[in-house]
């Protein structure tokens, strides 16, 4: 049998280990389409989410392409330092010591990305370092997790199978006898396999390191870990270990000396590195992402999401896996428009505006572009390929100005930049001043600097203009040829100003005429995106960041969850009655207990409780039986006579069907109470065996 494209996605998901989630749409079971997901249905395109997913995966791909590239960068020194402590591990030693120490690199990653360790392995694992090794060299890295070193036995086990796992494929001609194989927690079998090892690769023992990254490592048990340094320390240096420890406590005082004996640290030599994260690393990407001369991103971020942004990085949590986050929610959130479906290229090759069904989003954004409603009922090709063409012209005008901002407000840095190495600070940070170009609002500070370019010297004025020449030699063709006003203008003054070197009054003239350019200049670039027609599209403005999308009350959702399990569902309920009673038998079956869980007391007597969930379920039987009787009855007898209706008459079960549902309530019951047992509403005392004790009395709702 064949697999659907689907099935084959879905497959090749699974396989995926670098997916976090996999969606898997909903579909009933006697439907062959699974409608497109929208929370605009009056305004949305056909298939417009597949539509908007696609686009939104090509905006963010090249954002966080972006971000990744400006990270790696900023781990490269601490990498660097990291492959250096490593490869000088036992060539770097103390003379005279009574025993060899074992090399231990402790690194403090609070706040940077989770993808350093794998920039560790890649840098560690490839084929010559620095060129002090051959291609023979490579080192070998294992890692480590808490939940895997529970004890010192499966510390050790999981030490050594991680690196003989790794070579499996080189040392296939090696076979071990099982009867005479040593244990897996033995050190001497991970010598005999590093011996083969180099054997096999006909490389020195020397030049290789056998790395191990201990992940989390405050998590990891403090006896384990004495244990583990002991036994790893009697075994070198016939094998080059060498740890690697993930802190991330602060470097001071140092969690290794303040927990660990100093019995322990005796077989140790540690060596520190560490990222300090600060509020410049922030800076440095948002300006290198979003405020970048050559690097246009397809979204456009506004001033609420970065406002929000620097707030959660200054206040909750400074990690740049938490700003990535924070930025695809950004992404996430602008996509559930339908108008973004414009954005791309592709999406707009790909539509089909010619169905009927489209109407109404071809209305919604003509009240956009004309505020009107023009044609509700139907939309000829001509029309359709002049409004694609104004999307596409709108958009194209958008990413101009957007990129001129950018140019401008880089302009404007390079101008407070020079001020301040003349002792002149700025009240507002790098963020406000960011978010107060994207706002227009940026008059005060602009002004402020063009009065100080008035008044420059001779020696600043010259030290000024030449970093602006500087800055406009270094952007792309396109933007000089955009620019060229502004450019023709500066060499303008350049020239005065050679020919004009020893009068003071020209060069007072001169500073004078460059403050009211810049000011000219600034004023016509540094202007609010929100005015351009269609802007959002291609800008998320001033819409506020989804922040309980990033930080959500488990509390109330769990509680909303089970309390209204129909919003929660993609299914409509059978009963539309208000009272809770008549519609308490349609409900899942832990909200059905947990209905009755809020009206006991403290204390809830086990066998009342199931008894009160039993009546529940008999009525869902009951209902649910009668309907299926009278379809089969209305199927049977179709008539159109009005009035009131025979009842219909449901047959009783045999005492074999009663006992098949007396075992199904009791086995649904067991399942919900240990539902409410797992998500801590309910607590177990010793004082009577067929009660528990509720936990949660404040319910809202």
């Amino acid at each position: 049998m064949s697999l659907t494209t689907a099935q084959m996605a879905f497959e090749a998901a699974l396989d995926d280990e670098h997916q976090t989630s996999i969606y898997i749409p909903f579909k009933e079971p006697d439907t062959d389409d699974v409608e497109s997901y929208t929370l605009f249905p009056d305004k949305d395109i056909l298939n417009g989410y597949e539509l908007r997913l696609a686009a939104y995966k090509r905006a963010w791909s090249k954002c966080l392409e972006r971000v990744q590239e400006l990270i790696h960068a900023l781990h490269a020194p601490i990498v660097d330092r990291v492959a250096e402590l490593v490869n000088m591990a036992y060539t770097d030693t103390l003379p005279g010591l009574p025993y060899a120490e074992l090399p231990v690199i402790s690194v403090t990653v609070f706040g940077t990305s989770s993808s350093v360790f794998d920039e560790f392995s890649a840098r560690l694992e490839s084929e010559g370092q620095d060129g002090l090794f051959d291609d023979n060299g490579t080192h070998i890295v294992t890692h480590l997790y808490p939940q895997d070193c529970s004890n010192i036995t499966s510390a050790m086990k999981t030490l050594i199978t991680g690196f003989i796992n790794k070579t499996d494929e080189e040392l296939d001609s090696v076979k071990r006898r099982p009867a005479s194989s040593l244990c897996t927690f033995d050190l001497n079998l991970l010598q005999i396999w590093f011996d083969a090892l180099c054997d096999s690769r006909g490389s020195d023992s020397n030049t290789t390191r056998l790395v191990v990254v201990l992940h989390d490592f405050e998590r990891f048990e403090p006896l384990v870990m004495q244990d583990l340094f002991e036994i790893s320390s009697l075994a070198i240096p016939r094998l080059p270990l060498v740890f690697i420890l993930s802190l991330t406590s602060p470097p001071t005082p140092s969690y290794i000396h303040a927990t660990y004996p100093r019995s322990t640290l005796a077989r140790l030599q540690v060596r520190s590195c560490s990222f300090s994260t600060s509020q410049a690393v922030l800076h440095d990407i948002l300006l290198k992402t979003f405020f970048d001369v050559e690097f246009n991103p397809d979204l456009v971020l506004g001033p609420a999401a970065i406002e929000f942004l620097v707030d959660f990085f200054g206040r909750h949590s400074p990690s740049l896996d938490g700003l990535v986050s924070i930025l695809q929610l950004a992404h996430m959130k602008h996509f559930e428009e339908p108008l973004t479906v414009f954005l791309s290229e592709e999406s707009l090759a790909s539509m089909d505006l010619t169905d009927p069904g489209s109407a109404p989003f071809l209305n919604s954004v003509l009240v956009r572009v004309r505020g009107s409603t023009g044609n509700p009922t139907g939309w000829r090709v001509a029309d359709i390929d002049v409004l694609l063409e104004f999307v596409r012209s709108v958009r194209l005008a958008f990413h101009r100005q957007s990129q001129l901002l950018r140019v401008a407000f880089r302009l404007f840095l390079v101008v407070q930049t020079f001020t301040t190495s003349l002792g002149i600070k700025s009240e507002k940070s790098l963020p406000e001043l960011m978010c107060a170009a994207l706002r227009g609002r940026l008059g005060t500070s602009y002004r402020y600097l063009c009065t100080i370019v008035r008044k420059l010297k001779v020696d600043q004025l010259d030290a000024l203009l030449s970093e602006i020449n500087d800055f406009f030699a270094g952007v792309s063709a396109q933007v000089q040829g955009e620019e060229r006003e502004i450019i023709s203008r500066i060499s303008t003054a350049r020239s005065v100003r050679d020919r004009h070197s020893d009068e003071p009054q020209q060069v007072k003239d001169v500073a004078e005429m460059i403050g009211d350019w810049l000011i000219e200049y600034f004023e016509h670039r540094l202007v609010t995106l929100e005015e351009l027609p269609l802007w959002d599209i291609s800008y998320t403005g001033s819409a506020p960041f989804p922040s309980e999308l990033l930080n959500p009350s488990l509390r109330a959702s769990i509680f909303s969850g089970l309390l209204h399990p129909q919003d929660y569902s993609m299914t409509a309920t059978n009963n539309d009655g208000d009272d809770d009673e008549e519609t308490l038998w349609d409900m899942p079956d832990t909200s059905i207990l947990f209905h009755r869980y809020l009206e006991s007391g403290k204390m809830i007597n086990v066998f009342d409780w199931f008894e009160s969930f039993s009546l529940v379920l008999e009525t869902q039987r009951r209902h649910a039986r009668t309907g299926a009787s009278a379809h089969e009855a209305l199927i049977r007898t179709p008539s159109r006579r009005k009035g009131k209706q025979r009842q219909v008459e449901v047959p009783e079960d045999g005492e074999e069907e009663l006992d098949k549902w007396r075992l199904e309530v009791q086995s649904r019951f067991i399942r919900s109470l240990h539902e409410l047992d797992y998500i801590g509403l309910i607590k177990h005392t010793g004082r009577k065996a067929d009660h528990v004790m509720r936990t949660v009395f404040d319910v809202p709702g």
